[in-house]
């Protein structure tokens, strides 16, 4: 159950405000440039990967790289004193200033869609993820409101995804992959275990299905995903499971 406060502040995500994105910048001597204004953005670990420029300060869209992945941060550079700042930033009103996510990165990752609803989410789940079960049997059939985009995310700590994601994603076509992808959610099929060649080691994917997976990467780092099930409307902004299905905090529908 979502309490009052947490439910004010899901709510107020939908109107974050979100930064031009006519005064990106992307040219690498520039972005360069800026890197060397500050001795944190200098550490090999930060990508900077955009920038948007502002009166009196930059908003620096970072890349946190690591062996278990990437993160996405955003900061914001002082023009005057080159002081950095990490985490959220408000305008004068009250209004979050946010980088602009970039839609595109984020469709490269889509592994299947299905639906013909008006509406579009995007669903970000690992196939391995129990608590990810739950929730395509929470939905299943309750969602022809919607355009459905999955993304396929494996944890680090599932040693099974992968391969659960490369038997999915062997599926010829949308139609096919959903069906994979229901019989492990829904049904819990182990027929991807016929594509693990030695349990002990980590699984390798197929040329194709890796190439698919480091956009996955990039998506899941556009949208800043923490966890799994992880849902977003059409314009990649956090919904709750309640409000996806129209259930109001006393658990009935709305």
């Amino acid at each position: 159950m979502m309490n009052s406060t947490l439910l004010t502040f899901v709510t107020a995500i939908a109107f974050m405000t979100t930064l031009s994105a006519t005064d990106l910048i992307v040219d690498k001597s520039k972005l360069q440039e800026i890197k060397t204004k500050n001795r944190v953005l200098q550490d090999p670990v930060l990508h900077l990967a955009g920038v948007i420029e502002k009166p009196n300060s930059y908003i620096l869209k970072l890349e946190a790289r690591s062996a278990n992945g990437s993160q996405r941060i955003t900061a914001y550079l002082d023009k005057q004193t080159d002081e950095l700042y990490i985490g959220s930033a408000y305008d004068k009103e009250g209004n979050a200033i946010t980088f602009p996510q970039d839609a595109q990165v984020i469709q490269n990752g889509v592994a299947f869609s299905y639906g013909s609803g008006s509406k579009e989410i995007y669903i970000v789940t690992d196939p391995e993820c129990p608590y990810c079960s739950k929730f395509e049997k929470a939905v299943a059939g309750k969602l022809s409101d919607y355009r459905v985009h999955v993304i396929l995310m494996p944890l680090s700590f599932h040693k099974k995804a992968p391969a659960m994601i490369e038997w999915i994603m062997q599926g010829k076509d949308d139609t096919e992959r959903k069906k994979k992808f229901e019989a492990l959610m829904l049904k819990g099929s182990t027929q991807y275990q016929t594509l693990i060649k030695d349990a002990k080691k980590p699984f390798v994917y197929s040329s194709e299905v890796g190439q698919a997976m480091k956009k996955v990467d990039k998506a899941v780092m556009e949208l800043n995903v923490r966890g799994t099930p992880a849902i977003y409307n059409s314009n990649f902004m956090p919904v709750s499971q309640d409000q996806l299905l129209n259930v109001n905090t006393k658990g009935g529908k709305k």
